[in-house]
């Protein structure tokens, strides 16, 4: 599976999360790296209006399935004459104070600008929230693809694999019953889809994959794991 590069959370319950404990952290650590009061409150407002959007956006489904409800009550009864009920109306709270467009973008550039600052530093960095899951490099020695293959027809197999910042993927291919291992392709981006030369034509054969990430021209870190697969014409 590939690896979360952004530092910002991707679900719009999740970005909702990080914004509400940032916005609570930010007293903390804000004035030591160097935002104002001002602009502590300002990344406060933004926690309050991305939290208002989600709501009107959640309240407006809810409000949507109302109404639907109450039209069919209304069109569809079967009692003749039946008392109606009252029709809901949608929660239409004003926004609160502050509340702009392009939230999200804003809110990046004054972690862009916090990560400037002097004083930053990884530890403020993971209790504000603000580093990727992925931020500590591997040394290229340790380094080694993690990646699936599916045969698709025409002799040919897909491989997805997250590249780790590495130049080139080498991919090597064994027939089943052979020892030697050869190389099938060299792919510098994925995921990606190629053909493997068959021993027999139009007959379908098994064997297994692997792959070494090259950095630089050369080969760097270990092999990957060996999954097996079945090449077929069709």
């Amino acid at each position: 599976m590939p690896k979360r590069i952004d530092w910002m959370p991707y679900g719009v319950t999740e970005r909702r999360l990080f914004l509400n404990v940032f916005g609570v952290s930010i007293v903390q650590y804000g004035p030591g790296l160097g935002l104002t009061p001002a602009e502590v409150t300002r990344i406060q407002e933004i926690a309050a209006a991305y939290s208002y959007a989600v709501d009107q956006s959640e309240l407006a489904k809810l409000f949507a399935k109302s109404v639907t409800a109450w039209r069919n009550h209304v069109i569809d009864g079967k009692r003749a004459r039946k008392a109606l009920s009252p029709r809901p109306t949608f929660n239409n709270l004003p926004a609160p104070a502050g509340t702009t467009a392009s939230l999200i973008f804003e809110i990046r550039k004054i972690v862009a600008r916090i990560k400037a600052s002097p004083n930053f530093s990884p530890m403020l960095g993971t209790a504000l929230g603000i580093l990727s899951p992925n931020h500590v490099k591997k040394p290229l020695g340790e380094v080694q693809p993690e990646f699936t293959v599916k045969a698709v027809d025409g002799y040919r197999v897909r491989i997805v694999c997250e590249m780790q910042g590495m130049d080139a993927l080498r991919v090597e291919y064994r027939r089943k019953g052979e020892e030697t291992w050869t190389v099938v392709a060299f792919l510098t981006s994925l995921p990606e889809t190629f053909y493997i030369q068959p021993a027999v034509m139009g007959v379908p054969e098994g064997g297994q994959m692997r792959a070494v990430f090259l950095k630089k021209n050369k080969i760097v870190g270990h092999y990957s794991n060996m999954p097996s697969v079945t090449l077929f014409a069709s």
